[in-house]
């Protein structure tokens, strides 16, 4: 680049280096965030508020104006790290005049007479083979392993550079909670906080309907900067059911029964509460759904499988419905539904479905749906007061057999291998029982 007033200003500055040269004129925040020099950085921020383009500035403007520096980008898994790699490479191709590179690749960009910029897997392994690196932008910090975060920090040690951690907040643990809320521990850092409502971009409207939809405790994560625990805030509240008993199932609703199997017998004493067997029966229709039947026993192996022949004979003499199954991890959990489709289930829409996530984050999407008014129950003979009380003291309580049942007949109706659009509707469910 040319040794000018003009550019010795703009590598001085990095945020009027973006408003002049990127056209690009930077919130508050993330004026602050280009103009820190020394400090490493933490940013709890919104989703959408803009940090991906303010990393892309700060990557790029540190490949531009040092010569043989290296900046790495590194997110919890290789597809984000190219996510934000293709982002600081679409605003280099915005500059009017580019300078030369050496190399172009998926995840390298090498500028002539400048630095590097490179996108690295989320691997412990291949990230230890670099070092001197004078800037490391860690994208969606919450998410990213404590061993990859430690991993990294050595790059630094020689080069005296500068890491900045970038993420929405996630549980109350890990590094990037730990150096968030502890000043006295991790003492110098930028803190910077940017909620969803300070965004001038982002419209009341929108996070209503985010509120809506996600429900409260993964809506004050996404967009207002709060790191909650699974305590914190109920997944589900007894008064989001209040007034959702009905007596049928709209016309033309689609059904599923999934299953979440324990083979434990009934209990001889009370020295042990071990988990239930837990078939829920769920429909939707229009966007809402319908808490049809509940099973829930104890019973040995060969009882299971008889309660699971019974119901679903029952089920299907009723209308088309499918039926679903957690497959546990492993060779155990194939060889059990495996021998459910050929043995129990031969004949049925089955097949077993591999969970992934916590509990509570499988259980998120039927919350937010609950919160919505979009969960009703459907009256009938069942122990609805014995899934409520299970729902709403989750995931405190003892059991959670019948919650991990609901989340996965609700995930299960939002595939793509549903039902036919007007399939028969299932009559006399409180027949079940």
């Amino acid at each position: 680049m040319r040794n000018t007033r003009t550019e010795l200003a703009y590598a001085l500055n990095p945020a009027l280096f973006a408003e002049k040269v990127l056209k690009f004129k930077p919130d508050q925040w993330q004026r602050d965030l280009l103009l820190e020099k020394k400090r490493n950085s933490i940013l709890n921020c919104s989703r959408q508020v803009g940090k991906s383009t303010t990393a892309s500035v700060l990557a790029l403007h540190k490949a531009l104006y040092k010569p043989n520096s290296t900046t790495v980008l590194i997110s919890p898994s290789q597809r984000q790290s190219m996510e934000l790699y293709d982002k600081v490479y679409d605003t280099f191709q915005t500059m009017p005049a580019r300078p030369k590179t050496n190399e172009e690749s998926s995840s390298v960009l090498s500028l002539e007479g400048g630095g590097r910029v490179l996108s690295l897997p989320a691997s412990e392994a291949t990230i230890r083979g670099y070092s001197a690196v004078d800037l490391i932008i860690e994208d969606e910090s919450a998410r990213v392993p404590d061993e990859l975060n430690a991993a990294v920090k050595p790059m630094l040690a020689v080069s005296k550079g500068r890491i900045v951690l970038m993420s929405s907040p996630d549980k109350k643990e890990g590094h990037f909670y730990e150096i968030w809320r502890d000043e006295i521990t991790y003492p110098g850092w930028q803190r910077i906080s940017v909620p969803a409502t300070s965004c001038p971009r982002i419209s009341q409207e929108f996070l209503d309907a985010e509120r809506r939809e996600l429900g409260t405790r993964i809506f004050m994560r996404e967009y207002m900067c709060q790191f909650t625990d699974e305590s914190e805030f109920p997944i589900f509240q007894r008064e989001w059911f209040k007034g959702k008993n009905v007596s049928s199932v709209p016309e033309g609703a689609k059904y599923v029964r999934f299953w979440d199997l324990a083979a434990t017998k009934p209990l001889e004493s009370k020295k042990n509460d071990p988990d239930y067997t837990a078939g829920v029966l769920l429909a939707k229709h229009r966007g809402q759904y319908y808490i049809c039947h509940v099973k829930h026993f104890r019973g040995t192996p060969l009882e299971v499988e008889t309660a699971v022949k019974i119901v679903a004979v029952n089920d299907s003499g009723k209308g088309p419905v499918m039926f679903r199954m957690e497959q546990e991890p492993g060779s155990s959990g194939i060889n059990t539904i495996d021998h459910y489709a050929r043995e129990i289930l031969d004949g049925y829409d089955f097949r077993g479905i591999k969970t992934t996530g916590s509990k509570a984050d499988r259980a998120a999407p039927l919350a937010a749906a609950a919160e919505m008014g979009n969960v009703f129950i459907v009256e009938g003979n069942w122990d609805i007061k014995g899934m409520l009380d299970e729902l709403c003291s989750f995931p405190g309580g003892n059991h959670d057999d019948i919650v991990d049942a609901l989340s996965g007949a609700f995930a299960a109706l939002q595939t793509s291998y549903l039902l036919p659009d007007n399939p028969a509707t299932l009559g006399g469910l409180s027949e079940l029982h």
